[in-house]
């Protein structure tokens, strides 16, 4: 089950923890974890290969943007069910691997706590976000349109700036993108007044065990959704597997977020 998708109260309650993550203060990335920006003009955002084999990614930073996920004490990070992986091929590439039930999104920050771009992302410029997933076991049953069945084997998320008013306050706009165990690619859902738009991108079983990339134009994918013009920057990149709602053990691997010119 989506953390952010139980019942109001608590959707509510999370997207506000994510709003003082952003407007009260993380600390931002040293200069060795910024985005690489590369000769082509897309931007790296993250491939694992710096991170230490068996750990959380160093980048993460937990739900809320508390603190990196490395830096929590055993006890809270032991929860975060992420762990960085090593192929066993010739290529010996390190991906990110969840396994587990249990729903804990993790936090790519693009914007310091001052919501300043000082990563210098442009999504005009790099409109296409890439990324890939290798989907193992998904949980069974599961559809991200009905909140008790709500769980994925793998989802990404792009937080933007403050959307519409939800009980007397704002959230952040953000698409999602999902691989879905019963909807099918392209169906189209949302939640939270609108505020969260779920996009399909994949669905069921048949492509499991193999990495599959995604592209979106996430000015595109924005301007459709909700009608106007993305800010230049989103604030996050999050991604969150999970099984709870449904009761399954879920698989799935993540590798590769790239920001893309056209």
């Amino acid at each position: 089950m989506d953390l952010y998708m139980q019942r109001t109260d608590t959707q509510i309650s999370h997207y506000f923890l994510l709003l003082l993550f952003f407007s009260l203060g993380h600390t931002p990335m040293s200069e060795a974890q910024q985005p690489t920006h590369l000769d082509n003009g897309n931007v790296l955002l993250e491939n694992f290969e710096n991170d230490t084999v068996g750990s959380l990614p160093y980048k993460w930073y937990d739900r809320d943007g508390n603190k990196r996920l490395v830096n929590h004490d055993k006890s809270f990070s032991k929860q975060y069910l992420y762990k960085v992986v090593r192929s066993d091929n010739s290529e010996a590439n390190k991906f990110l691997r969840y396994k587990g039930s249990r729903a804990k999104h993790i936090n790519l920050p693009l914007i310091n706590k001052d919501k300043d771009n000082i990563y210098n992302i442009n999504i005009y410029e790099t409109p296409i976000l890439s990324w890939k997933v290798r989907a193992h076991k998904l949980p069974e049953n599961a559809r991200e349109d009905n909140d008790d069945y709500n769980d994925s084997v793998a989802s990404v998320y792009v937080v933007f700036d403050m959307g519409r008013v939800a009980l007397f306050k704002k959230v952040p706009k953000t698409i999602r993108y999902t691989w879905s165990t019963l909807l099918d690619k392209g169906t189209r859902t949302s939640k939270l007044f609108g505020n969260q738009q779920i996009v399909i991108v994949e669905s069921g079983r048949k492509n499991t065990g193999k990495w599959i990339t995604f592209e979106r134009n996430l000015v595109e994918d924005y301007r459709r959704l909700f009608g106007d013009d993305p800010p230049r920057t989103p604030m996050a990149i999050l991604i969150m597997s999970d099984g709870d709602s449904t009761g399954s053990w879920v698989m799935a691997d993540y590798d590769d977020f790239i920001l893309k010119s056209r």
